[in-house]
This record gives structure tokens, sequence and C-alpha cells, in this order.
């Protein structure tokens, strides 16, 4: 400031104290000094009237510019969202490589079970094994998981399972034997509880960043969605017989190869960005002294609290009912008229579970984080069950009476419904994996070293009942199809029962309760 203004001195004395000209001939005005001058004159004016406003007689002494610590509070913020943002890039990365290798085995799995087998004797049973011994696999070695990342860290066993992941989904390729296919899941289920490091990952370092972590779970949802698009259909698209050389393996291999990359991919991104977030040593003394204790004394026992088990049942039943529906919305589509179904043909089935994901990947990124400021989660949580829980007994019903009433099975009154209740079944359902999520972080605030072994028992019990859905849901739909007067509805009734009871009525109990 001292050399501006012996400058400016300068060139007023040299022009006779006169201001120094513009190019149109007009002398400079306030208003016509250059902008970096302006910002100067308004920077001195301000020290002068703060100076002048502690003592007018004593001389200003300009020691620095209130400009430079805006400027150094601003990188610090752009610092700060850059690392929550390759944060948050990296986690929808290998979400979705999770998200893709639990999919895309969807629409081949009956016909590798009978590959393997050679006989279409048992299918669904056997089907059934095959497809639920990695989630068996995932709930054993859920308290193991916990127990090793708060004692090694989150990065190290995250490199583990996904270096396991690569393993085991080379091995998958090249199995040709059904009971070593089904050892081979559950090892690869075993050595995987990746989801729940992930998010226990994600949510410590928004912690440590101070940062709300809303949007960052509903990314890793939209994430999650987006792998729930490709995997089905690339894995479909992929379940062929490699030519050449190729031709040794089978129809399997260049999907689980695929993931092997997908998987290679995200063990590169663990390695190089991603931060260890677990306090292994202690070392913050802050963190120390913020962790809860059991009022009666003690380490806490998640399992033996009354609301932590009414938060596995609310996400138990979630994730029953999510499956359920994935899984007897087709059959009914598909079923024949004379039974009361749709006839429709596969691709129009996708169709209408493109249109849902759609949905529910636009509704998670734009609409949840803004509903998710207005209300409590719980809240939130019980409202978004209402349409789902309407919805379900009604779809079936109404389709059937449009059809008998001479409606086109897929004209646009049909493909309305469809495409209607798709959407607020994916929408408001699918979305509650943030919820729930949201729910157990709340719960288990300012306990860190709970925080991982809560997100494995939230894991396991999601996937245990991701086992049992297909199940007891296919189960009831064959009960109602040869029972002319239950009919074809009983499963869709059943699923919005348990919604009633696992989602409403536990999350009023879980609300209430202390």
């Amino acid at each position: 400031l001292f050399v501006v203004s012996l400058a400016r001195s300068l060139v007023l004395a040299i022009n006779g104290g006169k201001q120094p000209l513009l190019d149109n001939g007009n002398p400079h005005s306030a208003e016509d000094q250059p902008k970096p001058y302006q910002k100067l004159l308004s920077v001195r004016s301000k020290i002068r009237r703060v100076a002048a406003d502690v003592d007018p007689k004593l001389p200003t002494v300009i020691v620095s510019s209130p400009y430079a610590g805006q400027r150094k509070y601003g990188n610090v913020d752009a610092r700060k969202q850059r690392r929550l943002t390759r944060q948050v890039a990296l986690c929808c990365f290998v979400m979705f490589a999770e998200g893709f290798y639990a999919t895309q085995i969807f629409p081949y799995v009956s016909a590798m079970t009978e590959e393997l087998r050679g006989t279409t004797d048992l299918i669904g049973p056997y089907t059934g094994l095959l497809y639920t011994s990695q989630s068996a696999g995932m709930l054993i070695s859920a308290y193991v998981w916990a127990a090793a990342s708060n004692h090694y860290g989150r990065r190290r066993c995250l490199i583990f399972g996904v270096s396991f992941n690569i393993a085991t989904s080379f091995l998958l390729a090249c199995s040709t034997d059904y009971w070593i296919t089904v050892f081979l899941r559950i090892l690869a289920g075993l050595t995987n509880n990746n989801l729940s490091i992930l998010r226990t990952s994600l949510r410590e370092f928004f912690m440590q960043q101070g940062a709300d972590d809303t949007t960052a779970f509903s990314m890793l949802s939209v994430a999650f969605g987006a792998s729930s698009i490709a995997g089905p259909s690339v894995g479909g698209l992929l379940y062929v017989k490699l030519p050449g050389a190729g031709a040794l393996l089978p129809c399997w291999a260049p999907p689980f190869l695929l993931c092997m990359v997908l998987y290679c991919i995200s063990l590169a991104v663990v390695v190089t960005w991603l931060p260890e977030t677990a306090n292994l040593e202690h070392r913050n003394k802050q963190e120390a002294i913020i962790i809860e204790k059991n009022p009666n004394g003690g380490a806490r026992r998640l399992l033996r609290e009354t609301k932590f088990i009414l938060l596995l049942v609310m996400a138990g039943g979630h994730s029953y009912i999510f499956t359920g529906w994935e899984l007897v919305y087709p059959l009914f589509a598909r079923l024949h008229a004379e039974a009361g179904g749709e006839e429709w043909l596969t691709s129009d089935i996708g169709l209408t579970f493109l249109v849902g994901s759609i949905g529910l990947m636009s509704y998670s990124l734009l609409v949840y984080p803004k509903v998710a400021k207005l209300m409590p989660t719980i809240r939130l949580w019980i409202w978004q069950w209402v349409p789902p829980i309407v919805i379900m007994p009604l779809f079936p019903r109404l389709v059937q009476y449009a059809l008998s009433h001479g409606f086109h099975h897929k004209g646009w009154i049909i493909r309305l419904l469809n495409f209607g209740s798709q959407l607020v079944v994916s929408i408001l359902l699918g979305s509650k994996f943030i919820s729930i999520q949201l729910l157990l972080n709340s719960y288990v605030a300012g306990q860190h070293e709970l925080l991982a072994l809560a997100n494995g028992y939230l894991v396991s019990t999601q996937a245990l009942v991701r086992a049992i859905s297909p199940l007891s849901t296919g189960s009831l739909f064959t009960v109602g199809v040869h029972d002319h007067i239950i009919g074809p509805a009983l499963p869709f009734d059943h699923l919005a029962l348990a919604g009633l009871v696992c989602g409403v009525a536990c999350a009023l109990a879980f609300d209430s309760s202390d």
C-alpha cells in the first residue's frame, strides 16, 4: 500500500497536482479507477474508518489487508470440499463394483445351476442354495470383520476383502462343479464384508471433516442403483460361450471375469486414495474424550439393546419386502392371462425396472437430501412406508380388474399401472437404504468402536433376509396361483403386511423408546 501510494503521489507531482487523464481525455473519478485500485481504495477507507472510531488522533498503521484472511479460509474450504468429493467418488466406485457383482448373476443363476448339475430336477432349491450361499458366508463372518477393522483398520481390511474378491471371481469363472461353486460363493461371502467397512469409513471421514453425510450416502444409493441397472443387463448379455480357446470356459466366465476387472480397478483406487479413518492408537485426545460409555458401566452390548434390535428388524423387514417385490413382480407380469397375469415379455419387465431405477437415482440425488433436512429421519422413514403399503395389495387387483374389462395387456392403462407402481416402490423403498444407514449412524454416534460392528450386524441381517425372502415369497405365489379363491395377490398382501409390522409398527416403537 505504501508503494502504491508513493507511486500515485509521484504521478500527481509530475502532472502538477492534477489527476491523470483516461484515454478519452477525462480525469479519473472514483468510478473510473481500475478495479484493483478501487479495491485498494475500499480497503484503505475501511482502515481509516476503523482507526477513526478507535482514536482519531492516533496515526493509522497499516498491518495487513483483510482480504488475505478471506482468501486463506476460502482455500481451506476448497481443499476440504475436494477431499470430501474424492472420498465419496471412490466409495461410490467400490459400491458400484459390489452391486454389479451381486446383481449380474440374476438373469442366469437358474441356467447356471442347471448346467452345473446337468439336470432340471429340484432346480428351485438348488438355485436358491447357490444364490444364498454368499449371503450365508457374510452372515457368519460379520462380527469377525467388524473386530478386525477396529484392530487393523478399515483400509487394510478393505484391501484384503477386495483382493479375495478378485481371486474368488476368477475361480468362479473357471468352476464347472456345482458343489465347488457353492463352496467358492461361501468363501466369497466369508472374505467379503466390504459394504459395511465402506459405509463405516465414509461415515468416519465425514465426522472427522465435520461435514454432513446425508448427500454422501444418497450418492452411494445412486451408485448402487446404477449397478442394479447395469448388472442384470450386462450379466445376461455376457452369458455366452467364448470363441476359440475361450470355449473351454463355461458360459458364466465372461460376467465373472468382468467382475474381476472391476475389483482390480477398485483395489487400485483403494490402495491409491482411500485414507485410514479408524483411530487405531487413540492418539486423538478429543476423539477419545467424546467416546460414550454405558450408563451402567462397562462396554455396550448392541444385541442386548431393545432399540438396536428394533433397528435391525426395521432394516431386515425393509430388505425382505424390497427383495420380495423384485421377485414376485416379474413372476406376476409373466403369468399367463388365464391365471390372472399380464403375459409380459422379459423386455417389458426390464423396461419397468429401468424406469424404477432411474426414478430412484434421481430421487436419491436431487430430492432426498432436501427432504431429509425438513424432518427427523425416523419420521421420514415412517411416512415413506404409507404409499407402498397401499400400492402393493392394490396393484395385482387393479391389473386383473382392467384386464377383465377388456383393456389390452400392453395398453397404456396397464403400462401406467406397472410403471406407476414400480416408481412408487423403487423410489420410496429404495431410498430407505439411505434412511436406515443414517439411523444407524445416529444410534452409535460418539462411540466409534461400535460403528463397524453395528454396520456388520446391519449388512448380515439384510443378507439373511435376502436369502429367506425369495423362498417364502415364491412359495406364496405358487400357492396363490393354484388356489383360485386366493389368487396371485397373496404374496403382495403378505409383503404389505410385513411392511406394516416391520416398517411402521417397529419404527413407532423405536421412536418412542428411550
